[in-house]
């Protein structure tokens, strides 16, 4: 078992790496539910069952649960992005990490990976903008259905 004093530095305050490998620790809990919250909201997306008699109401909660869900999702890839850009730029800081010395394109001006994730959201968009137009028309279905045994 490690020496407890390892952990502090010679004021008695916490070191640098053991807050900085805290700080890790958190943002790979927030990766784990980042991807539970895609998938929760990808439950909403795909539930296809309406208790209701009223699939409007059902589909304005679905509507509400997603954007909530997206909203979460945003957060958590956000507080993870800080946390490793601030980690990367601590290490760059101190040499841990060395600037590249290829004639490549330096990481901090690559675009490669922003651009792989925006064809990945572009491609999401679409599904789920697909899955709406499936909803509405379902919907939309019901209502003309209901309206036909009425008369």
């Amino acid at each position: 078992m490690p020496d407890k004093n390892a952990f502090h530095d010679a004021s008695g305050a916490m070191a640098e790496s053991t807050i900085r490998i805290k700080d890790l620790h958190e943002a790979e809990k927030k990766l784990v539910l980042l991807v539970e919250t895609a998938g929760d909201a990808l439950a909403v997306l795909s539930d296809e069952e309406i208790n209701d008699n009223s699939a409007d109401q059902a589909h304005r909660e679905r509507i509400a649960a997603f954007q909530d869900l997206a909203s979460r999702y945003f957060s958590l890839i956000n507080d993870v992005q800080l946390s490793l850009r601030s980690h990367t730029h601590y290490l760059a800081k101190t040499g841990s990490i060395a600037p590249s010395t290829s004639k490549s394109i330096p990481f901090k001006a690559s675009v490669a990976g922003q651009q792989k994730e925006l064809e990945i959201w572009t491609a999401a968009l679409g599904i789920i903008n697909h899955r709406v137009q499936e909803i509405k028309s379902i919907a939309q279905g019901q209502q003309l259905e209901s309206e036909t045994q009425s008369f």
